[in-house]
């Protein structure tokens, strides 16, 4: 069998149904299905259960484990020589594994990634998540590349979206998972294990990813607990693997960043709670994290002390 695509779902009953179909439709290519419904609170588990396709393997958690988890366990019962991953409420676009396959053959490669369609649920309009005059000058992506294209924003997108398909031999030759103590972030430290485990990951110009920007994730912004989690993450990867000089730069540059953002999250929290000795505390610890500071903020902390005075 050629690719095992595995779809994770929570709480996605109005996509699930367009990822599902848009794998069936997958040409020149021999596949598995394995749908992983995380526990879904709504009806995604009857869209997945309604279908009859026998390429289809569905699988349902007892209790809601995050995406890592999830995509694990989707992977321990995958059997093609070739695993895609994708999201429940994202999709496929027609001869896309095919497409990224003749290039894995003819690259030589572990991993290969192509860009993304973003679907933009606000406006409605779709653009390549990263420009293509951008993309089209990467060939081969390496640890380096991967993570200081994690650093500058296109779009508001970095590498760390990208979704990559991954020869299972591989994963299971370096015996790779998920780290299942991420929420957010999962994706990115499986890619990152991978290349520092040498794997070759072609770049595929097309966009054959289709990436929904839903109405709901527009004001989202990472925890405490997850850029926490997501620091531990890193320095487990920095014990077990040595970094080159240009990889080794780039990843202390996240670090600083993540701790940048760590503070302003911090720094937000007690503007919130109006405990002005612990913001001025989080603002010595790291001023760096003023310049994250943006006009809806500065309004809501004039707002603030306005209610103070």
């Amino acid at each position: 069998m050629d690719v095992s695509v595995i779809i994770t779902a929570y709480n996605v009953e109005r996509y699930i149904r367009r990822a599902i179909e848009s794998a069936l439709r997958q040409q020149n290519v021999t596949l598995e299905i394995i749908v992983v419904d995380d526990a879904s609170t709504d009806g995604t588990w009857n869209h997945i259960s309604a279908h009859s396709d026998p390429r289809i393997k569905p699988l349902r958690l007892k209790a809601n484990t995050g995406p890592a988890a999830a995509r694990n366990a989707g992977l321990a019962v995958a059997t093609g020589n070739w695993i895609a991953i994708l999201d429940g409420d994202d999709a496929f676009e027609p001869g896309r594994l095919a497409r990224c396959l003749t290039l894995a053959a003819r690259q030589n490669a572990d991993i290969v990634v192509d860009n993304l369609m973003v679907n933009r649920e606000t406006d409605g309009k779709a653009f390549p998540m990263f420009p293509p005059e951008i993309f089209s000058k990467l060939d081969l992506l390496d640890a380096a590349i991967f993570i200081k294209g994690t650093l500058s924003k296109q779009n508001n997108y970095t590498l760390g979206y990208v979704k990559p398909i991954f020869s299972h031999h591989f994963l299971k030759q370096h015996r790779l998972s998920y780290d299942s103590e991420l929420r957010i972030g999962e994706d990115y430290q499986f890619m990152l294990e991978a290349l520092l485990l040498g794997a070759r990951c072609a770049i595929e110009q097309t966009a054959g990813y289709y990436y929904t920007a839903r109405t709901s994730s527009i004001s989202y912004r990472l925890s405490r607990d997850n850029i926490t989690r997501i620091m531990q993450a890193d320095a487990r990867l920095l014990a077990r693997y040595t970094l080159d000089n240009a990889a080794a730069m780039a990843q202390a540059k996240r670090t600083r960043l993540l701790k940048k953002e760590y503070a302003y999250t911090q720094l937000i929290e007690t503007l919130k709670k109006k405990d002005w000795y612990g913001s001025i505390k989080t603002i010595l610890s790291n001023p760096a994290c003023l310049w994250l500071m943006h006009r809806p903020l500065n309004i809501r902390i004039k707002r603030l002390y306005h209610c103070h005075e």
